[in-house]
């Protein structure tokens, strides 16, 4: 189960709330790294993601058909940009409190593994939710918010395994399901190691019309690449914020994982 995560997504809240709780006006307008976003349009997505999952676990989430997740948190952010910077954290921790509780109960079977459609992003085991808000809400403040990519200066400590480690379990779980043709883009077995707090060593591998991942203790063939990056790089290259190449190192084919890293976009 995502136990972890629960706690994650509960540090990653607090987080940004204790960071926009010491903005100043002009901060709260400033632009995000997040395009097209303020500073307050990040902490308004925070809210506005815990109430489209909350609608989606309860088969209530109803929106355009063909909407995709992106261009869903653009329209409800936009739908928000007259509300306060005091509305907009009164919203987020209220969303939190509404949250919490039926969270926690999807960490217990039989509700565990039950499946949940997430609109673009693919279906995922109930338990395993709490893992995406602690990435996503980990990665917008420290990647969009916080410089030295967004425009709010502050001194945080490096991120720990309570943040990294149900971040990196949703980003792995997401390379075979949030971009269904991306098996095309690999050729063969690729080694992921990552390195620093949550470390973990997986095997990509196109299996039929999809990719599988494997533990690393458990591949015993040869691998065509090995991708080495930190867990803390990896919200950050995986999701395009910054340059594969700036942050990771690849020993083996480089054309194979080049080819992969270059098509790879997670959310």
């Amino acid at each position: 189960m995502s136990k972890s995560g629960l706690a994650g997504m509960q540090l990653a809240t607090n987080d940004i709330l204790e960071v926009a709780r010491t903005l100043t006006g002009a901060q709260w307008t400033a632009p995000s790294a997040a395009q097209g976003w303020s500073v307050k349009d990040v902490v308004a997505h925070a809210g506005n993601l815990l109430g489209v999952v909350i609608d989606a676990v309860n088969g209530q989430l109803m929106t355009p058909d063909g909407m995709g997740i992106e261009e869903l948190n653009d329209l409800q952010v936009a739908r928000q940009r007259d509300r306060s910077p005091n509305e907009t954290m009164d919203f987020l921790e209220k969303q939190l409190a509404q949250a919490l509780p039926l969270f926690t109960a999807l960490q217990e079977e039989p509700l565990a593994s039950n499946e949940a459609a997430l609109l673009d992003l693919g279906s995922y085991p109930l338990h395993t939710i709490v893992d995406m808000f602690t990435f996503d809400f980990t990665t917008h403040l420290h990647l969009d918010i916080l410089a030295p990519r967004g425009p709010i200066n502050r001194t945080t400590q490096p991120l720990d395994e309570a943040h990294l480690g149900p971040s990196v379990s949703w980003l792995l779980g997401g390379i075979p399901k949030m971009q269904p043709d991306l098996w095309r883009r690999l050729a063969g077995p690729l080694a992921l190691e990552l390195t620093g707090p949550a470390a973990r060593s997986v095997v990509l591998n196109p299996t039929g019309s999809a990719i599988t991942l494997t533990p690393a203790q458990d591949h015993h063939e040869q691998v065509l690449a090995t991708v080495r990056s930190t867990t803390a790089d990896m919200l950050a290259w995986s999701t395009t914020r910054v340059p594969w190449r700036d942050l990771v190192t690849v020993d083996g084919d480089q054309t194979v994982a080049a080819t992969f890293l270059d098509a790879l976009n997670l959310t």
